[in-house]
């Protein structure tokens, strides 16, 4: 199985610090791992982050987070990484994974993430959604899939 990393990025390096460390700990091999950060992004980074969406032997993982979580009024979160996620959720519910960070994040957003992420698990029960706190037992559902 492989793992597409989607989600926040920018100045959030939840990748490089948490998932790809932890998942590696967990002998996933990084083979495994498709980071879609590059140096420059172009049509060819956009058509190979396509592929891998489309590759049914991908695992999705969204982090759903602010941009720079040392920058506690950052407020913004990705909208189009939250529509990616609840996309994904719709059309292949058996193999996205979302975690919700609320790290740094103003009362406002982090009220209304928690809400999104709360109405996202009623409307799909057996999803792997993880809360801001729940990175360890998202490493272990995917490494242990």
């Amino acid at each position: 199985m492989q793992i597409f990393l989607g989600g926040t990025c920018g100045k959030n390096t939840w990748r490089e610090a948490i998932v790809i460390p932890g998942l590696l700990e967990r002998e996933v091999a990084l083979e495994q791992i498709f980071n879609p950060i590059v140096e420059h992004w172009d049509e060819q980074a956009q058509r190979r982050e396509d592929e891998a969406k489309a590759d049914h032997n991908y695992l999705l993982l969204y982090v759903l987070a602010s941009p720079d979580p040392q920058t506690p009024d950052v407020t913004q979160v990705s909208g189009y990484s939250l529509v990616e996620a609840v996309m994904s959720l719709y059309d292949a519910p058996e193999r996205t994974v979302v975690l919700f960070d609320t790290t740094g994040q103003a009362r406002k957003t982090t009220k209304g993430m928690r809400k999104a992420e709360q109405d996202l698990r009623k409307r799909f029960p057996c999803a792997m959604i993880f809360g801001a706190h729940e990175y360890d037992r998202m490493l272990d559902c995917l490494a242990f899939r």
